[in-house]
């Protein structure tokens, strides 16, 4: 099932000129779009809905795949840097050993104002992960 909010979002994005793709599944609907980091992976951006309220969670999985066990406290630490830096998206080190994004939008938005939320929220992912991707590859790579 399609749920409200991704169409809004969707027809957002699509006014915007980005490209993006719909997955459902029977509780759930996400809007995927995407942008790449130089000299960097690309980069999906997930806008999840699960009900017809505009409670839209955001997500990045895998924004940095398979920490090393011996990198872990060091990834820790720029995660640590980076949360404390940004204050609208929340990175996190999930079971998998991956680094994870999340954003979680007001359950108080309404029609009108959630596919401009979710532009506004996409174009900071963009900043946000464009400046933070060098700091956890230097920590990767040392």
């Amino acid at each position: 099932m399609i749920f409200k909010a991704t169409n809004l979002i969707k027809q957002e994005m699509e006014e915007k000129g980005l490209y993006c793709s719909i997955n459902e599944d029977d509780d759930i609907s996400d809007v995927i779009v995407g942008f790449d980091i130089e000299n960097g992976p690309d980069v999906d951006v997930h806008f999840i809905s699960s009900d017809n309220d505009n409670d839209v969670i955001v997500r990045v999985f895998g924004f940095i795949n398979h920490v090393a066990e011996d990198k872990e406290d060091k990834i820790l630490k720029v995660i640590n840097e980076c949360n404390d830096t940004y204050r609208y998206l929340k990175f996190v080190l999930s079971n998998g050993n991956n680094v994870d994004i999340a954003y979680d939008f007001s359950m108080k938005i309404d029609d009108a104002s959630v596919g401009a939320e979710a532009f506004n929220i996409f174009a900071q992912c963009v900043t946000i992960v464009r400046e933070c991707y060098p700091m956890f590859m230097k920590v990767m790579w040392e």
